[in-house]
């Protein structure tokens, strides 16, 4: 169709592994392919070489991402963090009601193409919230993601993530955009740094990031309202 498209592949010597990457990586075209929102990546088609190498083929998207962003600037002006949230929160939004967790909310999987439209990428460790669906593509007692924007119920044994996983990974990240540091430890506030951040911004972050999911926000569409 002459148009150009970004083909990922699973490396050949993942296949054998212990974490069923070829069925992660199934799921992943599946569960973006089903879905078509603005804000997402689109999945065209998925498929097997005749060497066994499995792709998928997605929209490309000609651009860069919200990591690179903040080591080029060292961080995001007020308003482009919270515009690029506002469309990370839409783009859950959407997700989330079609029972799809992301799990790995984070700057480098946010992309930014030329025009500055926000897609959001990845969904290698998309886990579909459905207790009638047993697919075990989320080994138990195992925090899938990446370290810094996991959530501490995913840390908890026996606990079972959901959506508000999210959520708290959308908190750290417009921590991140907006002090182009990581919030670890006993962090300070944005507005209490000295940068001229927005006060407002530290109640959106703290109720992203609370310990307890209860008191967080409970839909992705109420931290975009805030």
């Amino acid at each position: 169709l002459k148009r150009l498209v970004a083909i990922k592949i699973l490396p050949p010597d993942a296949a054998d592994d212990e974490m069923r990457f070829v069925e992660r990586f199934e799921n992943e075209a599946q569960t973006m392919a089903a879905m078509n929102h603005p804000a997402i990546v689109a999945v065209y088609d998925f498929g097997e070489t005749a060497e066994g190498l499995l792709y998928f083929i997605m929209e490309f998207v000609d651009g860069t991402d919200v990591h690179k962003m903040i080591q080029a600037s060292g961080k995001l002006g007020d308003d482009y963090a919270l515009a690029i949230t506002a469309h990370v929160c839409d783009a859950l939004d959407y997700a989330h009601s079609r029972g799809v967790i992301h799990r790995d909310i984070k700057p480098a999987n946010i992309l930014i193409d030329q025009e500055g439209r926000v897609k959001v990428a990845d969904f290698g460790l998309a886990k579909v919230h459905d207790p009638s669906m047993t697919s075990g593509l989320t080994r138990t007692n195992m925090a899938m993601g990446t370290p810094d924007y996991v959530a501490p119920e995913a840390l908890s044994m026996g606990m079972v993530v959901d959506h508000r996983a999210d959520l708290y990974a959308v908190g750290v990240m417009l921590y991140q955009m907006l002090t182009g540091e990581v919030p670890r430890g006993m962090f300070r506030m944005p507005s209490e740094k000295g940068i001229g951040t927005d006060h407002r911004f530290d109640e959106i972050i703290c109720k992203a990031m609370e310990s307890d999911r209860e008191h967080r926000y409970q839909t992705a569409s109420e931290v975009r309202h805030a």
